[in-house]
């Protein structure tokens, strides 16, 4: 029975019990919630981040000012990304075929890609002219801190739409 819209993405079972592994949940098992927790903290750290950085490329007023806070963000930015990717994925194969089946993992792997490829994009005409303190920002700037927005904005609704319930308690 098809629930949602984008149900025609999900992943196929048969590739998502191929992925699994039993032995790596049962190891990761103790510090699943852990895991979880780094997760969402890293994810939540770069999505602010990225936020703040697209926002002031979008405003004319924070030209001047965005270089130092840039320079400032910009390993802590790439760190929380690189946590938050790791983390992910080693809670995708802690259970490929419960995570994998839920409705909006795949556009979410699809927006973060999209994302990515909008981030090689506009790396060396935007990102780097911003760090170095280049005041102007052209229209291919604020195209592409508008779609970055945009697709960092997706991924977070589909996080938070596929996210799971509180573990339920069950009493003898």
């Amino acid at each position: 029975m098809i629930s949602h819209p984008l149900a025609f993405m999900r992943l196929p079972y048969a590739v998502l019990i191929a992925m699994d592994s039993r032995m790596l949940h049962f190891w990761l098992q103790p510090v699943h919630y852990l895991i979880r927790i780094v997760h969402i903290v890293s994810m939540a750290l770069f999505f602010g981040m990225d936020m703040l950085f697209d926002l002031g490329i979008l405003n004319p007023r924070m030209a001047p000012r965005l270089a130092p806070t840039a320079q400032l963000m910009v390993r802590p930015l790439h760190i929380a990304f690189a946590i938050a990717m790791v983390t992910g994925i080693v809670l995708f194969f802690y259970d490929p075929v419960h995570i994998g089946s839920r409705a909006y993992l795949t556009p979410k792997l699809l927006l973060i890609t999209l994302a990515m490829l909008n981030a090689m994009w506009c790396h060396r005409s935007v990102y780097l002219s911003v760090l170095r303190g280049n005041p102007v920002i052209s229209l291919r700037g604020r195209v592409g801190a508008s779609i970055s927005l945009s697709l960092w904005t997706g991924v977070m609704i589909m996080s938070c739409l596929n996210s799971e319930g509180v573990p339920k308690v069950f009493l003898r």
